[in-house]
């Protein structure tokens, strides 16, 4: 498994300790971080996720993980086609990404009339692109990927949403969902 932007290494350590993987990858931006993960990940690389992917073995990776990281790249579908060749046969592409139609954060914008960049979140300073149930695929596609799952996590319960989604006519069910959780193939 290669972990692209792994952090601190959790996310990989608890791949190995439960088996998922047998070896884990990691690229991280910040050299503190990348440090933390050396403990907990078989190999890790620290700079720029542009720059490493084109050197990573070809045809290596069963699974690579972009969780919470496509967002904070300029062409997340350069990175994904970067990606492509070091994924051994029938290996995919695991994402997750915040949901920019998420209730919470229209409501700010449309009700609210704010838009303010926030430390972490739909609103994270560092966030370059946004990203919808709709244009995720589109994104996955240009990268050379096929959307096999696609299916939104941490969804807002709350009385407003439910209220105004019924009225609606469930036309913002979509906005439920403050990220996506993606599974992607490798087109042909």
């Amino acid at each position: 498994m290669l972990d692209v932007g792994c952090g601190a290494g959790f996310f990989g350590e608890t791949m190995l300790r439960t088996g998922a993987a047998q070896e884990v990858w990691g690229i991280e931006y910040v050299p503190e971080m990348a440090e933390a993960a050396r403990s907990r990940l078989t190999r890790v690389e620290t700079g720029d996720a542009m720059q490493i992917l084109s050197t990573m073995p070809h045809g290596h990776f069963d699974v690579i993980s972009f969780t919470d990281v496509l967002e904070h790249l300029a062409w997340p579908d350069e990175a994904l086609k970067l990606a492509k060749p070091l994924l051994a046969p029938g290996g995919v592409v695991v994402a997750s990404l915040p949901n920019v139609r998420y209730f919470n954060a229209l409501w700010e914008i449309v009700w609210l009339g704010e838009f303010r960049y926030q430390d972490e979140g739909i609103f994270d300073r560092t966030h370059l692109r946004f990203f919808t149930q709709k244009t995720i695929p589109e994104w996955f596609e240009r990268g050379g990927f096929h959307v096999r799952t696609l299916v939104g996590i941490n969804p807002n319960p709350g009385r407003k949403f439910n209220l105004l989604n019924r009225l609606l006519l469930r036309k913002l069910e979509d906005c439920r969902w403050l990220q996506f959780a993606i599974v992607a193939d490798p087109k042909p």
